[in-house]
């Protein structure tokens, strides 16, 4: 049976980390659909579907649209021998508990579902620049150090609003804020699946960067080759 990426599309996505997601997986020739929320629900995806990737944007909003049933038929997918690639918000979705921008005004707390990887998304990992959903003042070109069974590398990576990772137990980190020395991706061993949540945007190219953040994208664009190594081989890691 053909098998597909499949990238959720619904309420709350970022377009753009679709947009970026769809243009990175396709120059790998690798097939590759989106899914929505109802789609999800239905529960008919499972059988063809090699990785399930929920990209940025706002994840009250995935909660409020896929429900606790296609939240349920997620975790069931990835515990049965799925793979689960969660970006940004897709991170803070895919981990036990979220704690963004604590008494500040876009405070989200509370309990997730998924629980991946048995852990706490706390963001942004980066206070200053403040991060706002209307801009793009907390962006920032941040310093990766990435290790896998594969490869070791540094390399500048696309971050805006993402978390970091804390658990009482042992975490499998993969990719480390290498200035703040951080947990930013982390893979889990999900009964008979596997999850990688990333609080960076791996999939963001040097041109896919506004060029108003011009010493950013030149930044990022030093490390391009080795960023594009670093999300093939997290697709790699998932791919069972």
């Amino acid at each position: 049976m053909k098998k597909f990426i499949r990238i959720y599309s619904d309420v709350g996505v970022s377009q753009f980390s679709l947009k970026c997601l769809l243009k990175e997986i396709e120059n790998l020739s690798l097939d590759v659909k989106t899914i929505s929320a109802d789609e999800v629900i239905s529960g008919s995806w499972q059988e063809d579907t090699s990785i399930f990737i929920v990209p940025g944007g706002r994840d009250l909003m995935y909660l409020k649209k896929l429900t606790m049933e296609g939240i349920l038929n997620i975790k069931s997918y990835v515990e049965e021998g799925g793979s689960y690639l969660g970006i940004c918000a897709g991170a803070y979705f895919g981990s036990s508990f979220v704690e963004f921008d604590k008494g500040g005004e876009l405070e989200v707390i509370g309990k997730r579902d998924l629980e991946f990887g048995n852990c706490r998304a706390i963001g942004p990992a980066y206070e200053n620049p403040k991060f706002a959903y209307e801009n793009l003042n907390g962006a920032r070109a941040t310093p990766l150090e990435y290790s896998s069974k594969k490869t070791s590398t540094l390399s500048y990576i696309y971050f805006n609003g993402g978390c970091y990772f804390k658990s009482d137990e042992k975490m499998d980190v993969i990719g480390e804020y290498s200035d703040l020395k951080l947990p930013a991706i982390i893979k889990a061993k999900v009964k008979k699946g596997r999850a990688i949540l990333s609080g960076l945007h791996l999939e963001y190219s040097f041109e896919d960067v506004d060029d108003n953040l011009s010493l950013l994208k030149s930044k990022i664009q030093e490390t391009e080759n080795i960023r594009k190594q670093i999300f093939k081989d997290v697709l790699d890691e998932l791919f069972i």
